[in-house]
């Protein structure tokens, strides 16, 4: 009976495993397709705002109302943006270096592009254990 415990322990194991690499790849293809969404978006934006400086300059007119507005929508998207590449860097084990913007893994202490010493690693607080739950 011990033999089919194993077993059953080790699929149990193995199940448990794939489940949580099928639940990284999906987060990780969500990530994806929001950041392919917002790089559309972007572009829409910045195509919209040279039309806008186009007319802009053949008219001798300034609106510059709609243009700060247009671009306070592009800033607001690239920080969104910038959120989404976060998330996929930590999904993917990578930090970036602050001196020449290499993605290098998260092992590493200096980044190999250019020397430059690599962020502090992020450590997360475990909850206490010993902690008794009340009776």
């Amino acid at each position: 009976m011990s033999i089919l415990d194993d077993i059953i322990d080790k699929g149990k194991t193995v199940v448990s495993a794939a489940g949580q690499k099928t639940d990284v790849a999906i987060r990780f293809s969500k990530l994806k397709v929001k950041e392919t969404q917002l790089n559309c978006d972007i572009k829409a934006k910045n195509e919209k705002l040279g039309a806008i400086i186009y007319d802009m300059v053949k008219t001798n007119v300034k609106e510059s109302e709609a243009f700060d507005e247009l671009i306070a929508a592009i800033d607001e998207d690239y920080s969104k943006l910038a959120e989404v590449e976060a998330q996929l860097d930590e999904l993917k084990n990578v930090v970036t270096c602050t001196k020449c913007g290499a993605k290098t893994k998260n092992d590493n202490a200096f980044c190999p592009k250019c020397g430059e010493k690599l962020p502090e690693k992020k450590v997360e607080e475990a909850p206490a254990e010993n902690e008794k739950p009340e009776e």
